[in-house]
């Protein structure tokens, strides 16, 4: 295994749409979310997912906000990297709702598949684990001295996938912590997306040049795709037969996954970072760092569509369920909800 060098500072390198409205996404609920999980939460019915339209509802400001979890519900956590801690708010409310204490310089944060447990990657080499209904940590994992960026868990919730400063991609059980397994992928894993056949995991490796495809049953590498460049941020289309990459050498990489073939790339004009596909498979929202903005690429299209001006330093996004509202992180201090 390799590790990365010990650093004492952060790793990292419009068209609307008609639907009809949907209280997932009503922008003016003044109730916040329920801590309880989506399933024993009081919540709309609607099913049907869409996009946001291109308008920023208004902003939050808060200290240092990088990696973003959506609930079905709206409910929302976010790391605060220069905070130890991790903030809470909702894309119903979009007001900040709490702040818990984690490991230094969290970074990667991912819901359990029910909702009711958080896990938050530490660059000081630990996971925390919070309870959501108490908004308190419960437990902290050990990744044998290696940085953490991103987390995920299992469709199962059975599994915890971590990994960052090293080639080393760490399967721990998701309740205690222990490491179960240990893959080797790109250098410096970043960034994770779960296949709709809830089997397979992709792994971007931002030091590494490479996405992985991993299959999560067998934990076993099936391939691994080139992509170049330092990529960032992967999503996939709802239907799970193509992979976008969000690269900070300047472009989008479109995977088709029956196949394996990368297309051609689409040029941004910065580098993307952050990368998130809208439900309604229309639409994938790009952040461009170095320019203050987010890219929106048409997926049926395949073209750029335009672009939205958030201004700071836009870093990851989150999308609620129906895909109408998005949260996007800030490293200037805030998160910007779009609509």
């Amino acid at each position: 295994m390799r590790r990365a060098a010990p650093a004492g500072v952060l790793w990292c390198g419009l068209t609307s749409f008609f639907l009809a409205a949907c209280a997932d996404d009503a922008p003016d609920v003044a109730a916040p979310a329920s801590t309880a999980p989506p399933s024993l939460a009081q919540g709309s019915t609607c099913s049907q997912p869409g996009h946001p339209a291109g308008t920023i509802l208004g902003t939050v400001e808060t200290s240092s906000p990088w990696g973003v979890a959506v609930r079905d519900d709206g409910l929302a956590y976010f790391t605060q990297l220069f905070e130890s801690g991790v903030g809470i708010t909702s894309t119903r409310t979009r007001t900040l709702e709490g702040f818990i204490a984690t490991g230094s310089i969290p970074t990667g944060v991912a819901f359990s598949p029910e909702g009711a447990i958080v896990y938050v990657g530490n660059q000081d080499a630990t996971v925390t684990v919070i309870d959501v209904a108490t908004q308190s940590a419960i437990n902290t994992f050990s990744t044998e001295g290696t940085p953490v960026f991103a987390v995920q868990v299992s469709p199962e919730g059975d599994l915890l996938f971590a990994g960052g400063g090293s080639s080393t991609l760490y399967v721990l059980n998701a309740q205690t912590g222990e490491i179960l397994n240990r893959v080797e992928v790109g250098f410096a894993p970043n960034a994770f997306a779960v296949a709709p056949d809830n089997r397979m995991l992709y792994v971007s490796s931002f030091l590494g040049g490479t996405v992985t495809e991993l299959d999560m049953f067998t934990q076993t590498v099936l391939r691994t795709f080139a992509v170049g460049g330092t990529p960032q941020g992967v999503a996939l289309n709802r239907r799970g037969t193509h992979l976008y990459v969000a690269n900070e050498a300047g472009y989008l990489s479109d995977v088709d996954l029956a196949t394996g073939n990368i297309a051609p790339p689409t040029a941004l004009t910065s580098g993307g970072f952050g990368v998130g596909v809208t439900p309604d498979d229309n639409q994938a929202y790009i952040t461009l760092p170095g320019e203050g903005i987010l890219q929106v690429f048409g997926l049926q299209s395949r073209k750029l569509l335009g672009r939205l001006n958030v201004g700071g330093d836009p870093r990851r996004i989150g999308f609620s369920r129906a895909g109408k509202l998005g949260a996007v992180t800030n490293q200037a201090g805030y998160l910007t909800f779009i609509k």
